[in-house]
């Protein structure tokens, strides 16, 4: 400082902030100066001005010799010695330079005994309380592997009990990771390992469950991480998960579409990938069975409810979804067969009451050797017959549901104009036809009140 104070004396005040400025630098350049070990010379500064400084102080000395006895320790495969020393460090030196370098040091012990928990919360309480450790990407990396180990080692009780394995365990590490360092690298593949965690161990019992962390995994990296070489694998994982769900088209197509969704997507965003051809041909299965759902409500509607219209709609629509999968083709032919006038084969229920009549198409009156016609002639039952009152009635109500509507129909009073009523401070005002709600600016409103502006 008195150095500083005596270069300043006559200069200028920016002359001083820049000298300033430059001091406070190579402070924290001392402070953040990396510690590196090597087996001759033991722990030492390396980048910092003042490391040299720090290492004649009292305090840093005393820490720096319990850092060299528990490196030392370390190397010889003395754990127990190693840890009591950096623990000693940890606990009488916290804010020096040298506790957050033994809490790395613990965690990659801890972790070469597969004591997994405390080795990763060694790592853990580094980004916690010391966020500016100049090894921040490697405790990231350290708790990545953490993480894995976690996933497919056996645990051990103390460093020599074996205990038992919790992959479970590792979805909570992997969080951790994507919550600890976003930004990096490890945090997609953090989710990723989610995701494919949660997959192999899926059971039959938790099949549905497993599903659901894995494709909110999944999506969180296609969201999150646009831009991550694994982005197109997400792509992938979640429609082949959606497909793993796929039934038939005789269920529920909600999977069919999600699957079908994402096999889009990755078509459009790497159409040029090595696993295109692939993706399309899947997409294209798919299709199929999306398309298959509908031509068989199609089928039902023309087999069972003899309602072409019905059968035409869904036929239509399985055509719209995939024009050139076998499943159109045959809704094609379905409506070829329709427009034909071709009735389908007559069903054990037809044979006994007479084909299914749709009001709502035509005046069909049933099959003249149905059992009901039999029971007719003998005064039980009375078909109805083309021109009967009641059945006319019916055709003409079923009729007027599809009519087309007009304005017209929705007048009280046919052919007069409309009318709104338009209350405001109390009072109600009418305007015929469509006159507008405010004429022109400068002019008064309809109810009298001043000319808008």
């Amino acid at each position: 400082m008195k150095l500083l104070l005596s270069c300043c004396r006559g200069r200028s005040a920016r002359f001083c902030l820049w000298a300033g400025l430059a001091l406070w630098l190579g402070f924290v350049s001392a402070v953040r100066a990396d510690l590196v070990w090597t087996p001759d010379g033991g722990w030492k500064f390396e980048g910092g001005v003042l490391g040299p400084l720090l290492g004649n102080m009292g305090t840093a000395k005393s820490a720096l010799q319990a850092m060299n006895t528990a490196k030392s320790a370390q190397e010889s495969g003395r754990f127990w010695t190693a840890l009591s020393q950096y623990d000693q460090v940890i606990s009488d030196y916290p804010g020096s330079v040298f506790a957050p370098e033994a809490l790395f040091q613990e965690g990659l012990i801890y972790s070469q005994r597969n004591q997994f928990e405390a080795s990763f919360d060694c790592f853990d309480r580094i980004i916690k309380r010391y966020p500016d450790y100049p090894n921040f990407n490697g405790v990231i990396r350290q708790q990545f592997n953490v993480a894995d180990l976690m996933a497919t080692k056996r645990p051990y009780l103390w460093g020599w009990m074996p205990w038992f394995k919790d992959p479970e365990k590792s979805y909570d590490y992997y969080e951790a990771v994507v919550k600890g360092a976003p930004a990096s690298e490890y945090a997609p593949m953090a989710l990723m390992k989610i995701a494919l965690l949660a997959l192999e161990h899926s059971t039959f019992i938790d099949r549905a469950d497993s599903a659901a962390q894995a494709v909110n995994a999944l999506k969180r990296l296609i969201n999150d991480y646009p831009q991550s070489m694994l982005a197109s694998d997400a792509y992938l994982e979640l429609a082949q998960i959606y497909t793993s769900l796929v039934v038939g088209p005789n269920y529920d197509q909600g999977s069919t579409r999600q699957a079908i969704r994402y096999l889009q997507d990755y078509l459009f965003y790497y159409k040029e990938s090595s696993g295109a051809a692939d993706a399309e041909k899947k997409r294209d299965n798919l299709l199929d069975v999306y398309s298959r759902s509908q031509l068989q409500l199609g089928d039902f509607y023309y087999y069972y409810r003899n309602s072409n219209r019905a059968a035409l709609i869904f036929y239509n629509q399985a055509i719209t979804l995939a024009s050139n999968s076998p499943a159109a083709n045959e809704a094609r032919a379905q409506i070829d067969k329709i427009n034909r006038g071709v009735l389908p084969p007559m069903t054990p229920y037809d044979m006994v009451f007479g084909r299914y009549n749709d009001h709502a198409l035509s005046p069909t009156t049933g099959n003249q050797w149905s059992w009901l016609n039999w029971l007719s002639w003998f005064g039980v039952y009375k078909t109805p017959q083309i021109g009967d009152p009641e059945q006319g009635r019916i055709e003409k109500l079923a009729a007027e549901a599809f009519q087309a509507r007009t304005a017209e129909d929705f007048l009280e009073t046919p052919g007069a104009e409309a009318v709104e009523t338009i209350s405001g401070k109390g009072q109600t005002q009418e305007f015929q036809g469509f006159e507008p709600f405010l004429n022109s600016p400068g002019q008064p409103t309809p109810s009298g009140g001043p000319p808008t502006n």
